[in-house]
């Protein structure tokens, strides 16, 4: 069973009315191909390849990704058996949730692919963590794009810290992640055995990795030592190098078919797909979120979401929050980030906890 995790449904160039990022990835382009589903399921037959998960485009207008989940769902039924499909949503939108419950009652397995950058939220805004809690408990998978933060520029990478991935996993330990391609190299970090617990759930896609890593063998031999059970195979398919316009799934296929390790083979082609899609895939029991505690191991993040107005006292001491202030970051980390010892860390902290309900 081979199992393509990460394609795309583009028959001919999307358009959606106000999509200008989406418009530019498209412009021009001579690696973007489009397939119709007869086209498709012959590529697919040719490169012995069984299924395929469709993920969404990461549009900004809610009322776009549920145009784009109607043009899925009528293309599905072409094949339902090996065309599967994720929603597309704009996890800001005040009727996201509303938006991913239509999707899985309509056979939708999952929600993606999402991307912050691209579709102007947070991680951290408190919409989009409700969205998030909502696919936690419900069980439902989450793709986001994630891409390398170094090396060349092209169309389509974006400004994501890869911090915001692991916070995001950190916070929902129960909800199974998918980071596209390769997760911007984040996966390396798990051989950091904290850091290695707290993803326990995140999966990564292999999608469109021809682009940035061309030498397939040693990216498999390296993701099989530091995630030998997490890696899923995905093409981004129509994607294609431009010098195998008619052939590349086939080509790509048979690459990661011959570059994956043997005891692995299986479940890198297929087998951890099936895990996904029929959300088998255990959660973590060992990890929990942080609860909400203020003292001088309080995440900063933490202490901008539960108790803002410390926020103003923490500055006296010239502690500031931002949007890039990384989960890691505790109160007493950044006070001695702020040149501030153990004296005045005490200080601090009774000052941030006088007059708290206890």
């Amino acid at each position: 069973m081979i199992i393509d995790f990460h394609q795309h449904y583009l028959p001919h160039r999307p358009n959606y009315p106000g999509e200008t990022r989406q418009s530019w990835l498209y412009d021009g382009s001579r690696v973007q191909g489009y397939r119709d589903v007869p086209a498709l399921l012959a590529d697919m037959d040719a490169a012995g390849v069984d299924q395929v998960v469709w993920q969404g485009e990461y549009f900004l207008h809610a009322e776009n990704c549920l145009e784009r989940n109607r043009r899925v769902s009528n293309a599905r039924r072409m094949n339902p058996t090996r065309l599967h499909a994720y929603a597309s949503i704009q996890p800001a939108h005040p009727d996201a949730i509303d938006h991913i419950k239509q999707s899985i009652q309509a056979g939708f397995v999952g929600v993606g692919e999402l991307n912050p950058a691209a579709q102007g939220f947070s991680l951290r805004d408190p919409a989009v963590i409700r969205v998030v809690s909502f696919c936690a408990q419900s069980n439902i998978p989450m793709l986001f794009h994630v891409n390398e933060p170094v090396g060349p520029a092209y169309m389509g990478k974006v400004m994501i810290p890869l911090h915001m991935f692991y916070e995001c996993a950190a916070r929902f330990p129960e909800l199974t992640i998918i980071l596209a391609h390769w997760g911007g190299g984040l996966w390396w970090y798990e051989q950091i055995p904290t850091v290695k617990q707290v993803l326990r759930n995140v999966w990564y896609d292999t999608a469109s990795a021809f682009f940035t890593y061309p030498d397939t063998t040693v990216m498999a031999q390296l993701a099989g030592l530091v995630i030998p059970h997490k890696v899923l195979y995905g093409s981004d398919y129509p994607l294609r190098p431009e010098k195998y316009p008619d052939d590349w799934l086939c080509r790509w296929t048979n690459s990661m078919i011959q570059s994956s390790p043997a005891l692995l083979r299986d479940a890198w082609m297929g087998g951890s797909a099936m895990q996904v899609l029929n959300r088998t895939a255990e959660p973590p029991t060992s990890v929990q979120p942080l609860l909400p505690a203020l003292n001088l191991a309080t995440p900063l993040v933490v202490v901008a979401e539960q108790w803002p107005d410390q926020l103003a006292t923490l500055a006296n001491w010239n502690v500031r929050y931002s949007e890039s202030t990384p989960w890691w970051q505790t109160v007493a980390h950044a006070l001695s980030e702020s040149g501030h010892g153990p004296e005045v860390q005490a200080r601090v902290l009774k000052a941030i906890t006088e007059g708290l309900p206890h």
